[in-house]
């Protein structure tokens, strides 16, 4: 918003124009009984220099469209000069005792600060929408950046298996190379997306971990156990893969013998617990990787600035591996 914006919201008669009604009509039925009390005429005085000048600013302001701070208060001032002699020259004219003329500070002040005080009142919620949008901005920017911190290796490394199948014409490279048609199709448009579903994200989840198995085998196997009716849940859009790429790529490939990865999830106290749990290399001999930390950080950093204090996640090692847990409120980030 520009001054400009701000001068044509706080003055604009749609607002304002039932309360200009409503007083013109209490003092013309109060016209009546209180015309020839002297404080009725500067009460009507002091009204009708308030509603020039409002008039005048109104018109003005759209006429002239002032785009900066001093120009939108150079036009409010000459409003309530004038408004306030218009005001003061009318009390003059139905009274006019002695001394009158010591008014004319009170009908300055009294439209001057039914002017501006508005005006500033203004200014002060226009500038506090532009921290809110600034800040909105700063977040955005921030979790389209995380957002796209997926690690793309397994997609190297599994073109490189990809190619080593295709050579030894193993039945395995057509399968592999449908999986992984389906998971691109599934996850590019995804990072351009600021809102998914559970159901979306377990796709590309699905997608990954057959991907892995068919990499693997016989050392992957994974399950999917969540309840079909929690798919339309809204969740961040590549929430869960990164974490499900880290039980595979840190306990479930180091591990000669293998292992098996989790996923559930359920409802708990009104909001969406979700658990990545692995098995693999026993927790005591995993080692915590650069890319492991990137993506854990990330994940919390995108959680604080969706949700705040209202999501939390936990990472949990015990003898039969390590579970990754997340809990977050069903309403929409």
């Amino acid at each position: 918003m520009t001054a400009g914006a701000a001068l044509r919201e706080e003055f604009g008669l749609r607002g304002h124009g039932p309360v200009l009604l409503l007083g013109g009509a209490s003092f013309g039925l109060s016209a009546l009984a209180w015309a020839a009390h002297p404080a009725w005429t500067l009460a009507l005085a002091l009204w009708l220099g308030y509603v020039l000048a409002f008039g005048l600013t109104a018109g003005l302001g759209w006429l002239l469209l002032p785009q900066r701070w001093p120009a939108v208060l150079a036009l409010v001032a000459l409003c309530v000069l004038l408004g306030a002699a218009a005001g003061w020259g009318l009390e003059l004219t139905l009274n006019a005792p002695l001394l009158l003329g010591a008014r004319a500070g009170l009908h300055l002040g009294f439209v001057g600060l039914l002017l501006f005080v508005p005006l500033g009142q203004a200014a002060l919620r226009q500038r506090a929408l532009r921290r809110v949008e600034a800040e909105r901005a700063r977040v955005q920017a921030e979790l389209q950046m995380l957002q796209a911190q997926i690690e793309p290796h397994f997609l190297f490394n599994t073109l490189a298996t990809l190619r080593s199948l295709v050579r030894q014409q193993s039945a395995d490279a057509l399968p592999l190379l449908d999986r992984m048609t389906a998971f691109l199709e599934a996850v590019l448009p995804q990072l351009r997306e600021p809102q998914s579903t559970l159901g979306r994200e377990l796709q590309i989840v699905d997608h990954y971990l057959a991907i892995m198995a068919l990499r693997l085998a016989p050392r992957l196997q994974y399950r999917i156990e969540l309840d079909a009716a929690l798919h339309e849940l809204p969740l961040p859009p590549l929430l869960l893969q990164p974490l499900v790429e880290n039980a595979v790529l840190h306990g479930i490939e180091p591990c000669e013998s293998g292992g098996q990865v989790l996923l559930s999830g359920s409802l708990v106290d009104g909001a969406l617990q979700l658990c990545i749990a692995n098995t693999g290399t026993p927790p005591g001999q995993r080692r915590r990787s650069g890319s492991q930390g990137l993506a854990l950080r990330n994940l919390r950093e995108r959680l604080q600035a969706l949700y705040g204090e209202r999501a939390c996640f936990s990472l949990e090692a015990d003898a039969d591996g390590t579970k990754a847990l997340i809990t977050l409120p069903i309403s929409s980030p």
